[in-house]
């Protein structure tokens, strides 16, 4: 679903971050640097803002489009940040419309063309700390390590 809307929600246009890359981004920093400190505010499993503002905001999260979570169709699911599936909740798409105004995010430069939502790097850091992989983690890994995460360029 990511690849196929471009890392970017379906609701805001934003692009959408993978957000395990950030629980390993925050572990690769912590090994290299030595950093004993406390967390980075990378990563929290739990998406809190005080520990994961990035998360809270921009994490890459699959919604329903219809609002119905039975419905698991392919056609019903799209890519959704954070705050917008948050915001939506169960709302049918006709009244999220009504109450969401999507604002065109203005680019001098246009829409990213190879945008992967960080998950390359995911695949990257999850190979380098393969003791910490989760049985989803190793899910993700397989399909997006199969094959490039990277979308290919819009025409």
């Amino acid at each position: 679903m990511y690849r196929h809307d471009r890392w970017l929600c379906h609701w805001c246009d934003k692009p959408v971050i993978f957000a395990q890359v950030l629980k390993y981004l925050e572990k690769e920093l912590k090994a290299s640097s030595g950093y004993s400190g406390e967390q980075l505010c990378y990563y929290n499993k739990n998406w809190r803002r005080t520990d994961a503002p990035l998360l809270d905001l921009l994490g890459a999260e699959i919604d329903h489009i219809d609002g119905n979570k039975a419905n698991n169709d392919p056609k019903n699911l799209a890519t959704s940040c954070h705050k917008c599936n948050i915001e939506k909740g169960a709302a049918k798409p006709e009244e999220w419309n009504k109450r969401h105004k999507k604002k065109p995010i203005k680019s001098k430069y246009g829409e990213p063309k190879y945008w992967d939502g960080l998950s390359s790097l995911f695949v990257m850091l999850a190979q380098r700390h393969p003791a910490e992989v989760t049985t989803d983690e190793k899910g993700w890994l397989r399909a997006l390590a199969g094959r490039s995460a990277m979308v290919a360029p819009l025409s």
